[in-house]
């Protein structure tokens, strides 16, 4: 018969493990603290530049064909009021149409097609057409299509939810 062997302690698992894990989460922190060694370098370069660029500004740098600092100003205006397009005398009158029964969602509107995409919920069908009558003959827009419409059954009051395109302007 063989002789019996107890042993209640547990073997000690190898430390190469823990060994490899520290090499390795060093390695990683020497490589974040590079990184941010060049960040910081690249951050001190633009401030040593930033100051260069302001000098550039006040020496009044036009563009080309610009002769004077007033016609510069002129030229930005007219780029701004193109694309800023005829957002004023629209939602004018968009505000003066009094519908009660209709409240307007989202407006999108599109400059280069002269466009207005105009998201809104009514009441009822007869407030919609009412809605869409009234933009037809406000003048502000040439043409207003219905471009989808739905009950929305979810709510209790059951509201028709609708998306309409109409083009501005002449």
């Amino acid at each position: 018969m063989r002789p019996l062997s107890l042993n209640f302690e547990r073997a000690v698992p190898s430390a190469r493990l823990g060994y490899g894990l520290f090499v390795a989460g060093g390695l990683v922190m020497a490589l974040v603290i590079g990184a941010q060694a060049m960040i910081y370098q690249e951050i001190q370069n633009q401030a040593a530049a930033a100051p260069r660029a302001e000098a550039r500004r006040e020496a009044g740098v036009l563009p080309r064909g610009v002769t004077s600092e007033a016609e510069a100003i002129a030229g930005a205006l007219a780029v701004v009021g193109h694309l800023a397009g005829p957002g004023a005398r629209l939602f004018v009158t968009l505000e003066a149409i009094d519908e009660p029964d209709v409240a307007l969602l989202a407006l999108a509107p599109d400059t280069r097609k002269r466009t207005l995409r105009i998201q809104a919920e009514a009441k009822g069908y007869e407030a919609m057409l009412s809605y869409l009558r009234v933009l037809e003959q406000s003048g502000a827009f040439t043409q207003v299509v219905l471009v989808e419409h739905e009950i929305q059954n979810t709510d209790p009051r059951r509201p028709l939810r609708f998306s309409l395109a109409a083009v501005w302007g002449p």
